[in-house]
């Protein structure tokens, strides 16, 4: 479907992308602004409608569809599925509705926008990767951490070759909301909703950046976790539930070309609020980002002059980084919710023009088929390949 040469159903210039929305969460907020702020900061090829939020609960789902901006709400998603209006459906609910969601509104050949990871398992994402081919629409997920300036540029520095040949990867994400025992559970500390802990919910980020910095592609992994917290109070007060997802997960990996890399995701590490930082070294040097100074990036060349060499610190908020001129003056920074709306804007533009837009289901694969052999790799012990 090209929404190109639909006719416009608006009053205004641009023809409209409806959108409908299924959860309202935290994500939900996240993508939310995204649909309200997108066409006011750049130039589309749509005017973006954010037309419905979907929910379980009418009154939930109706209070967040007013604060999110959105025209209506409703808990029937098969009629909004079946409706010719809506163009695109954002899956931004918990994991292990990923797939029924995204399958359903496939087959109704609407565009997806899917939050991570893609699916529970790697025959699930596989699955869904191969149904968008066949309905030929176009799909996301929400990667968002490609989209800061600095991660932009961090790609284009690596694809040029400023960093030579990549060699090693050195990726953490750290928080520590589940330090706490007295927490209550939810639907992240339950393998049947979530697959995995700190795992699908960290590593999944990880791994995402590491494939779109460098371009390289995992062969083999070697993982080990452990759960802290065995059980934790239902959310009633009334009993325990059980944990069995991890609280803490690393693993190494080996790249098919040599590079290696390390990786660990927790949410155990007191202090640590938000943690992400990914450091690539190569022959001719190195970089870092970390997303708790997200419009800054650390460079190392040897190419300068060795009394002067170190690591300098490039502050990404000039009108010649990505992103950056259509928002404030130089050197103005931006945040944590300006990473949806240029994820939404690259999508936008790409259902335009008919341009690869990445991460698709199909990168949305390759992160499950990542998780999915670091688990297998605790169960057997040892290394585990990472199916194609």
């Amino acid at each position: 479907m090209s929404l190109s040469s639909q006719h416009n159903r608006g009053s205004g210039p641009l023809p409209e992308l409806h959108v409908a929305m299924v959860g309202h969460a935290f994500m939900g907020r996240a993508h939310g602004n995204a649909y309200r702020q997108a066409n006011h900061f750049f130039d589309l090829p749509f005017q973006i409608v954010p037309a419905v939020v979907v929910g379980r609960d009418q009154e939930r789902a109706a209070a967040a569809a007013s604060r999110l901006g959105f025209q209506r709400a409703t808990t029937d998603l098969g009629a909004v599925l079946a409706d010719p209006r809506i163009d695109l459906v954002d899956v931004a609910t918990p994991n292990d509705s990923h797939y029924a969601i995204a399958t359903a509104a496939l087959r109704h050949k609407k565009h997806v926008l899917c939050e991570k990871p893609l699916a529970m398992t790697l025959a699930e994402a596989k699955a869904m990767a191969a149904l968008a081919q066949k309905q030929r629409v176009r799909v996301g997920v929400w990667h968002n951490y490609r989209r800061a300036p600095a991660t932009k540029l961090a790609a284009a520095m690596i694809a040029r070759g400023d960093l030579g040949v990549i060699r090693q990867v050195r990726a953490v994400y750290l928080q520590d909301w589940l330090v706490d025992a007295s927490l209550p559970a939810s639907w992240r500390t339950s393998r049947k909703t979530c697959g995995s802990g700190a795992h699908g919910d960290l590593n999944a980020h990880l791994i995402d950046l590491t494939r779109a910095l460098t371009g390289l592609e995992f062969e083999s992994v070697c993982g080990v976790q452990q759960t802290f917290t065995k059980a934790r109070p239902t959310a009633d007060g009334k009993g325990t539930a059980k944990v069995d997802v991890d609280d803490a997960f690393c693993f190494l990996a080996k790249f098919r070309g040599g590079a290696i890399g390390t990786f660990e995701a927790t949410r155990m590490a007191p202090g640590r609020k938000n943690h992400n930082c990914v450091e690539i070294a190569g022959s001719l040097g190195s970089l870092r980002w970390n997303l708790e100074r997200m419009n800054e990036l650390e460079v190392f060349r040897y190419d300068e002059p060795r009394d002067g060499q170190g690591f300098r610190s490039v502050m990404c908020m000039d009108s010649v980084h990505p992103y950056a001129a259509n928002w404030w003056p130089d050197g103005h920074i931006v945040g944590y919710e300006h990473t949806f709306v240029h994820h939404l804007v690259d999508f936008v533009q790409a259902l335009h023009s008919g341009a690869p837009f990445a991460p698709d289901f199909r990168d949305g694969v390759a992160v499950q088929a990542v998780l999915d052999a670091a688990l297998q790799s605790c169960r057997k012990g040892g290394w585990v390949k990472v199916a194609k």
